[in-house]
């Protein structure tokens, strides 16, 4: 009778032990969380301060990485004369910078095609928490200046999505 019983005893424990250890399954690690901010940008005349009239068109692919708080980016654009050269390229922003205002220049975009048409890709320095402040609430811009519109051809405004 006493082998009866501790060999229930000891199916009982097996079956609890089997229980226990198979409802302790090791937890995946969780999926790490994207924190970083994307954008297409179109460049265009119409969104400059003062608007122009030029049919140059551009686009951008903007990245915004918070944990170095830099600014990924390729911009490709084609200004509005083939025979205009592009001159300058910035990021502009600003605290109270918005869609209608010009603002500063931030970060200067350098090594990009004089040429009238081009495609540059490129890293920012680290933005302060100022900037990334500014960044993240709409107040910048990337703009394309030329040889026929020296104050600005092609601007866009960043918004993430």
């Amino acid at each position: 009778m006493k082998h009866i019983v501790l060999n229930r005893f000891f199916t009982a424990l097996a079956v609890i032990a089997a229980l226990t250890f198979s409802s302790c399954k090791k937890d995946k690690d969780p999926e790490p969380i994207d924190l970083t901010k994307k954008a297409t940008v179109q460049l265009s005349g119409a969104q400059e301060v003062p608007l122009n009239n030029s049919l140059g068109t551009g686009t951008a692919q903007v990245i915004f990485d918070p944990t170095p708080k830099t600014i990924a980016y390729t911009i490709t654009w084609h200004l509005g004369n083939d025979a205009a050269t592009t001159t300058n390229m910035h990021f502009h922003g600003a605290e109270d910078g918005s869609d209608t205002k010009s603002s500063a220049v931030t970060i200067g975009i350098t090594g990009f095609s004089t040429s009238h048409t081009g495609t540059i890709s490129g890293v920012t320095r680290a933005l302060t928490d100022a900037e990334v402040n500014q960044l993240l609430a709409g107040k910048w811009y990337i703009n394309v200046h030329s040889s026929t519109v020296g104050s600005g051809e092609l601007r866009g405004n960043i918004k993430f999505n």
